[in-house]
Order: C-alpha cells, then structure tokens, then sequence
C-alpha cells in the first residue's frame, strides 16, 4: 500500500511538473556567448546554473567548467522530474578568462521522476551520471575525454545499469560497461542463489566507435 500512495504521489508531482513545462522557456544554444569571465556571463535570460562541476580538462592546470542549464523555476532539490528544456555547456579556461566549447541540448535526459545527475571530473576525465525512472530505473554513465588538437570531447566509455525497483531475485538486472578506446565490454548478470547475489561477469569486444559529445542522444525526444 505505502509502494502505491508513494508511486502516486509521485506520479501527481511528474503531471505537475509537465504542466509547468509547457510555459517554460525554450533553450536555444545560439544565445550562449562565446566568451565571458565568470559562468554566471553565458547563461541566456529565463534560465540558470543546476548541477556544476570545476576541474581541469584540458591539461592545463587552470580549472574548467562543466554546467547543467536549467529554467530558473525549475526546483533540482526536488524529486520529481528533469526540465524539459535544458543543456549540458562546457566552459574551458586560459588566459582572457572562459569560452564556450561544446553546449548540448540532447545528452541529459528529459521529463523522468526520480532524476539524478551528478557530474564530476577525474584525472581530465568528464564523468556523467544520470539515474531517472520509477519503478523501471535507468543508470547511465558517460565517459568523455577532450581530444588532442581540437576542443571536442571524445566518448571513451558507457555505463548502462537498468534495473527494477525494488531490485531482487524477482528482478535479476544485467549491467554492461563499454571502454571504447580498449574496444572492451564488461557484462555483469545477477545470478541469485536463493537471497545470495553472485553476479557473473563476461568480457567482450566491441567496435571501437568515435562519437562526441555532441553526438550523444538521450533525450525523451530521441
């Protein structure tokens, strides 16, 4: 009974959140300036910073900025659902101060209850965490390093974790991670013995594909 009224409840606050979508301002990448000295310079009017991250991704020393651009109603302390409109923008740091290198409409997901983004950045490496769905739950991981030479940030691995919830025997889930620059595919399957977990692990080959960030989309619209 409590899984049902929680689910509900969840349900009305999506509904909410869809009805409040539909006069919220639209995102349009071409209003984000190409240089500024502060963050705050590059976020268009009606919108503002969500999660963030600082960290250097271009081996420079100097900290840069990775930022979720949200509709300023839009609540990310809440549990309810992603903005229907939003970006991921990349802000690279030197000398003048900050520019635009990538801004991306398509890579966060949209409109889903229970959303979790979490961005971090390790050893040069941007780490991209999304978790969004209710009983029926998503978890992607995208890995994306910049490339040589250009201001592109290349995908070097995937994460893809789908899962039921609650999880369980009932449930038995299977977890894949692809390294595209080793060309390797780790697939982790629960195998339940009786209320013991021993996941397997098998290891595969996959193409090793170029796709950019930009390329990535996980968007509802998709």
């Amino acid at each position: 009974m409590l899984r049902m009224l929680t689910s509900s409840f969840l349900f009305v606050l999506l509904l909410s959140a869809h009805a409040a979508g539909q006069d919220a301002a639209k995102f349009n990448p071409a209003r984000v300036p190409a240089q500024g000295q502060k963050p705050q310079d590059f976020i268009p009017p009606a919108f503002k910073i969500g999660a963030s991250v600082e960290g250097n991704l271009n081996g420079d020393r100097i900290p840069d900025h990775v930022l979720q651009i949200v509709p300023n109603d839009y609540d990310s302390s809440g549990v309810v659902a992603a903005p229907e409109s939003q970006a991921l923008l990349i802000l690279l740091s030197d000398s003048d101060g900050l520019r635009r290198s990538v801004v991306t409409t398509k890579l966060l997901a949209t409109f889903v209850p229970q959303y979790i983004l979490d961005l971090s950045i390790k050893n040069g490496v941007l780490v991209i965490h999304q978790n969004f769905g209710m009983t029926d739950v998503t978890d992607l991981t995208h890995r994306f390093r910049l490339e040589p030479g250009t201001e592109r940030f290349l995908l070097i691995g995937k994460d893809t974790f789908p899962y039921h919830r609650p999880q369980g025997p009932m449930w038995p889930v299977t977890k894949v991670s692809e390294n595209y620059l080793t060309g390797v595919k780790l697939t982790t399957t629960d195998h339940w013995v009786g209320d013991d977990n021993r996941p397997v692990t098998k290891r595969g080959r996959i193409s090793k594909v170029r796709l950019f960030l930009e390329d990535i989309d996980e968007s509802t619209d998709n």
